[in-house]
């Protein structure tokens, strides 16, 4: 009877023992699987800041590299197209004096010609750099880009914001938001074959949203992308976005063609009082 006794509480002790070295394997597994969990969690953040310094990186050398050869086309080419314009002038009075009206036919092209190109030198040169953008505000530098499109083509470009309720957000995100714009601006232009653009910029408290919507042919992003056939237009605005930690999202209205909306977090200013969106609106300079 007490080797009974003792046999049972022999079993008792090691199925408790058993136990608990089943619990210590079982927590030591799940502490392990944490740990390893925590190491691959703190290599991804590591490896997506790496990604976004390096986009960020990118994207900044790109703009110092547009900022460039927009100065070199102001302060070289546009110099010596205004000094050829000025001496195109002194020839063009001794040509007027001649009588020769073939040669002053001929003088007349070739000042319209220079006149032209710089025009267009000017046009490159703000598309190369918004200073709008950098003067005045996004809202601004949207409706200048709106104009000149307007100006040379058959096509309605309708904009709607409420950011004037809101201060200027910071140079990178306003940037972003704009070459995001002009690409899908410029995108709905070359391939939606839309006669109508829509063009919406709203923030509030926590998030600036823009859309862009045109009546086109519209088009599938998800089917472009599974094809490769994604072009850099649209991995450029998703490399933006990341930059910012914004998303944006596509779609295919009910009525036809297509629709692109941007999402960026704001960013709470550090404790400065916000400048007005639009410190000089109402003194609007023509560059």
């Amino acid at each position: 009877m007490q080797n009974s006794e003792e046999l049972k509480w022999a079993l008792l002790i090691a199925s408790m023992a058993m136990l608990a070295m089943a619990f210590c394997m079982i927590a030591f597994v799940m502490y392990y699987q944490k740990k390893r969990f925590e190491e691959e969690k703190k290599i991804n953040d590591i490896e997506k800041n790496y990604n976004r310094l390096l986009l960020d990186t990118a994207l900044n050398s790109e703009e110092t590299e547009r900022r460039r050869i927009a100065q070199d086309l102001h302060d070289d080419i546009g110099t010596m197209l205004s000094l050829t314009k000025l001496s195109l002038n002194q020839l063009s009075k001794l040509v007027a004096s001649s009588g020769d009206e073939k040669e002053e036919s001929i003088m007349k092209k070739s000042q319209s010609l220079v006149e032209e190109t710089i025009l267009h030198v000017r046009r490159i040169t703000r598309d190369l750099v918004p200073t709008t953008l950098e003067r005045f505000g996004l809202m601004e530098a949207i409706e200048e880009f709106i104009h000149k499109l307007e100006e040379n083509n058959n096509l309605v470009i309708a904009f709607q914001s409420n950011t004037e309720e809101f201060p200027r957000q910071g140079q990178k995100l306003e940037l972003t938001l704009y070459r995001i714009m002009q690409e899908l601006v410029n995108n709905a232009i070359k391939h939606a074959s839309c006669t109508k653009i829509d063009i919406v910029l709203e923030i509030d408290e926590e998030m600036i949203g823009l859309r862009v919507t045109d009546d086109g042919v519209g088009f599938d992003p998800e089917k472009i992308k599974e094809s490769n056939l994604a072009g850099l237009g649209l991995l450029g605005i998703e490399s933006r976005l990341a930059i910012v930690n914004g998303t944006v999202q596509y779609e295919q209205p009910a009525k036809g063609g297509s629709s692109a909306i941007a999402r960026i977090p704001v960013n709470p200013a550090s404790g400065n009082k916000p400048e007005p969106l639009h410190p000089f609106r109402r003194e609007r300079v023509n560059i």
